[in-house]
């Protein structure tokens, strides 16, 4: 009888643990402002995308750009402004200075060092080479002032 109830035990605990996986990047103070009817129209088509380095440009100096930087693109949805933003650095070596690289098509986008490959047009979700996704910023509508967006954490 103790036989058949650790049997019952272990196939309910084996089938009950879902396998999540979550980005494995540390985390970085996150607070960048958009201006979509400024210098960042360029995010208003479809698929576009903009990279934020920190200490690359004056703009981004008192910008906080997580731990590798910031990608935000804009990406599939049902609205047309369909803003995400990633951290730049890749979770398969989670360093600060191996960044993934977006394509030309603004679909993927692809480490360097390692080959991952990740969905940045939808969900940042590896592809291939990596079990880990990309790690996700929350994308907010600043209240009262039109065309201008927060990305935080």
């Amino acid at each position: 009888m103790k036989k058949i109830l650790l049997a019952i035990l272990f196939i309910g605990v084996a089938f009950s643990c879902e396998d999540e996986v979550y980005s494995n990047i540390p985390w970085a103070p996150v607070d960048l402002k958009l201006h979509l009817n400024g210098e960042d129209n360029s995010l208003n088509g479809s698929l576009s995308y903009k990279i934020f380095i920190p200490n690359k440009d004056e703009r981004t100096a008192t910008d906080k750009l997580g731990y590798g930087g910031i990608l935000v693109i804009n990406g599939f949805g049902n609205d047309i402004l369909n803003l995400k933003a990633y951290d730049l650095s890749c979770p398969v070596h989670a360093e600060r200075d191996v960044r993934i690289k977006p394509d030309k098509d603004g679909l993927n986008a692809t480490c360097p060092k390692c080959g991952a490959t990740y969905n940045i047009a939808s969900s940042g979700a590896p592809i291939s080479g990596s079990k880990y996704p990309l790690k996700q910023y929350n994308v907010i509508s600043s209240a009262g002032i039109s065309g201008t967006y927060i990305v935080t954490n």
